[in-house]
């Protein structure tokens, strides 16, 4: 009886498994993404802690976040695709740096300096 119980315990761990692996359910969410943290780390030095160009980012051509003009005219996706990809010569491709939910995460960062 016991080894009974024993396998059915384990044959249920083992198809709930499979039935997450297979169903593309993510086991880590996007929420325990700090995407605060990620600007600091990787975007600050160009684009300052309030969203607006540094010394060093000025020279390079980076964005103000905090300009409602480009807030209003860029898509998330383009946000997106500017970090993945970069600008030669001015912002590196974080495409190999970060996840792909990391860089999601980080939309919401830019987008927060838009509502100051």
């Amino acid at each position: 009886m016991r080894k009974r119980g024993i396998f059915m315990t384990t044959s249920f761990a083992v198809v709930l498994g499979a039935i997450v692996c297979f169903s593309g359910i993510q086991v880590s969410k996007a929420g325990d993404i700090d995407a605060k943290k990620l600007y600091m780390t990787h975007c600050k030095t160009c684009h300052g802690v309030d969203g607006k160009p540094t010394d060093l980012g000025v020279g390079l051509g980076a964005r103000e976040f905090a300009d409602a003009e480009w807030q209003a005219k860029t898509t998330d996706e383009q946000i997106i695709k500017q970090i993945n990809d970069g600008t030669p010569e001015k912002m590196m491709p974080f495409k190999e740096k970060l996840t792909q939910d990391e860089i999601k995460a980080l939309v919401s960062v830019v987008r927060s300096f838009g509502k100051k």
